[in-house]
């Protein structure tokens, strides 16, 4: 039965992939979380499954998790997802207590009456001190717990929902704690149409926000100050949020894997790496170039340039439905390996890419039709001061790939165009 549901829930999604995104007026409207989590009832089969919204706050406000905003498309601090096949309440959202005093300096948070109007779909909408209530009405019925939620290491803190499902089995006997963490998983890994419209949308404005960037790409300005270009430009454009913090780093900076500083003043004659991408909608981008400060490459850097984007055509010639995403690697490891620079590639080809930029996936599963992910080849020789990434999105198709970042310029040569274009946008 399990294996079945989340069969049928794949197929809905690639149809909808197949589809046009123009179906729907509200692209993520309150039926596309109601029939996520119907899908994954069906899975579940019995017992219940508890979901708590564990995101960040930034400067644009709270941003739920992942797992939680896929199945409830809910943003509010401290909801709780409760889903109970069979029970009198299948689908049940739980907000936190209004805090009058509180939202006089935060802001007012929803009442149950405007909730249950945005919410359509829930059996029911209550809040939070409820829930013991009915955890015990629904453990007298089946007691089994489904843990949905991301497997944590060992080592990393005990998840909220896993703490409350152990203080349940200290008082409730023959509680059954069930890992099927798989589930949404497999379900985030397969793309609607919806879903794909969103993350184009949000190659766009990365794009968009990369050419800002460039047009005041000049020695002496600082990398701070491009990457404020930078998420102004998304801004402007809409997105309310990045989807991870930018990487704007210069010189032996570009080597750097995960720089953060960004405290340096550009150089003649260095590279500058942009890693970047909006979110829109919940949806990210994830996107890298390489650019030579001056708007030329050196023939040095003319060399690896070339070769990393030799191996980025290896890896996408790899992609099409069946394979492994470690094949993928493997194609750009043969590059890199005859050319001797196998030891200056230091990470993965590729990663999923969805709600979150490192989107929620099992890598052990082949790729099929439906769903994104990255390539992003680099070679980083520090002692040379060069660091040369090239990363795109692409959406695995029927028989192959289609590159959804194809318009952003990859050639060398349409890389120092397009540094030309921005910096001088009259010629």
């Amino acid at each position: 039965m399990k294996r079945s549901a989340i069969a049928i829930i794949i197929v809905l999604l690639l149809s909808s992939t197949l589809s046009s995104a123009d179906d729907s007026a509200e692209k993520f409207g309150p039926e596309i979380f109601q029939a996520r989590r119907q899908a994954l009832l069906d899975s579940l089969g019995t017992g219940l499954a508890l979901l708590y919204s564990s995101g960040e706050y930034g400067e644009s406000g709270y941003r739920a998790d992942g797992h939680f905003w896929y199945l409830t498309g809910n943003d509010d601090p401290g909801a709780i997802l409760m889903l109970a096949p069979g029970f009198r309440y299948e689908q049940v959202l739980l907000l936190q207590p209004r805090d009058p005093e509180g939202e006089r300096w935060t802001g007012i948070r929803p009442s149950l009456t405007d909730s249950l109007e945005k919410a359509r779909g829930y059996d029911l909408i209550c809040r939070t001190d409820r829930l013991d209530d009915l955890v015990v009405s629904c453990m007298k019925q089946s007691p089994v717990m489904h843990l949905i939620s991301p497997l944590r290491a060992p080592s990393d803190d005990i998840p909220a929902d896993l703490e409350y499902y152990n203080k349940a089995s200290d008082r409730i006997p023959d509680i059954d704690i069930i890992n099927s963490s798989r589930f949404i998983e497999q379900m985030r890994m397969i793309k609607s149409a919806d879903e794909v419209a969103a993350i184009e949308k949000a190659i766009e404005v990365t794009h968009a926000g990369i050419t800002d960037l460039l047009s005041a790409v000049t020695p002496g300005i600082t990398e701070f100050q491009l990457e404020g270009i930078l998420e102004q430009s998304f801004k402007r454009q809409g997105a309310q949020h990045m989807a991870f913090p930018p990487i704007v780093g210069s010189g032996e900076r570009s080597a750097i894997l995960h720089y953060e500083k960004k405290d340096q003043r550009l150089e003649s004659g260095q590279l500058l790496l942009v890693d970047a991408g909006a979110e829109w909608d919940h949806y990210c981008a994830d996107i890298s170039r390489t650019f030579p400060v001056d708007g030329k490459f050196s023939d040095r850097q003319t060399e690896i340039y070339d070769l990393v984007l030799e191996a980025q055509d290896s890896a996408f010639a790899a992609i099409r439905p069946g394979v492994t995403v470690r094949e993928i690697h493997e194609a750009t490891e043969n590059v890199f390996r005859k050319s001797g620079y196998i030891d200056y590639f230091v990470h993965g080809t590729s990663h999923h890419l969805g709600v979150d930029a490192h989107d929620d996936a099992d890598y052990n599963l082949i790729l099929a039709e439906g769903m994104i992910l990255t390539v992003e080849p680099g070679i980083y020789i520090d002692q040379e001061k060069i660091g040369i990434r090239i990363e795109d999105d692409f959406l695995v198709t029927e028989k192959g790939y289609r590159l959804l970042s194809a318009h952003i310029p990859r050639e060398r040569a349409a890389v120092e165009r397009w540094m030309s274009e921005a910096r001088n946008p009259s010629r």
